[in-house]
């Protein structure tokens, strides 16, 4: 019998001790098993109420970690070096950490809700809506985009991402990395400009040495045949 069972049966003797008080005496046999069983009740309702307290207890406990692990992961959210998005499966942005604040040059109550396409060069547009297209199930090679000028130079970044299927919601989150990697591209620009100078300036001292060497051969040519230079 569970103790809503015994709760029940103990009212329904409390109800009949109380019709009978009203009429005839209680028989003593009677009162004492309805004790009994009232003492019986509260402790099996003592023991619910401790086991239900430590429930409760495990629960916030729980609920406690799993808050402090958020915090956790917030903060290392918030402070990573790269860019991080989280988006929807149409590119709307949820969240932003501060370095992608700074790579857009916005808030993040300015980036909040704004689809991410408008926020890069129209000439990455085709690809981007390629890659939403095809969505990987795993985090997909990196990509390069170059996000609208806001502040100086435009910022070229290399993007990863990472599709989160909710099965039970059937939506889908995306994930985004986003580094900047504009110094490099203007590195790697500087080093093959000055590498296409030094193949020109090779190139050119290179024909100025052929250009000697012939004139020194055709001078020894005229000397060996006596004629004057």
């Amino acid at each position: 019998m569970s103790i809503s069972d015994q709760i029940e049966a103990v009212y329904q003797r409390a109800l009949r001790l109380r019709e009978q008080a009203t009429t005839d005496p209680i028989e003593p046999e009677l009162l004492d098993l309805a004790l009994k069983d009232l003492y019986f009740v509260l402790e099996e309702l003592q023991a619910v109420d401790a086991e239900l307290h430590q429930q409760n207890q495990m629960l916030s406990d729980t609920r406690h970690q799993v808050d402090l692990e958020r915090q956790r992961y917030r903060t290392l959210f918030d402070l990573a070096p790269d860019g991080y998005l989280v988006t929807d499966e149409t590119g709307k942005i949820y969240h932003a950490n501060r370095a992608a604040e700074a790579l857009f040059a916005l808030p993040q109550a300015g980036l909040v809700g704004k689809p991410l396409v408008v926020l890069i060069e129209q000439g990455d547009w085709s690809e981007f809506q390629q890659r939403l297209a095809h969505p990987h199930p795993v985090a997909a090679e990196p990509w390069e985009v170059t996000l609208k000028s806001r502040q100086g130079e435009p910022v070229t970044v290399a993007i990863a991402t990472n599709f989160l299927k909710d099965s039970r919601l059937g939506a889908t989150t995306i994930l985004w990395s986003l580094r900047d990697i504009s110094q490099q591209r203007r590195t790697e620009q500087q080093l093959q400009a000055a590498q296409a100078d030094l193949q020109d300036l090779v190139a050119a001292r290179t024909a100025d040495l052929m250009q000697a060497n012939a004139q020194l051969l055709q001078d020894l040519s005229d000397l060996r045949q006596g004629r004057p230079q």
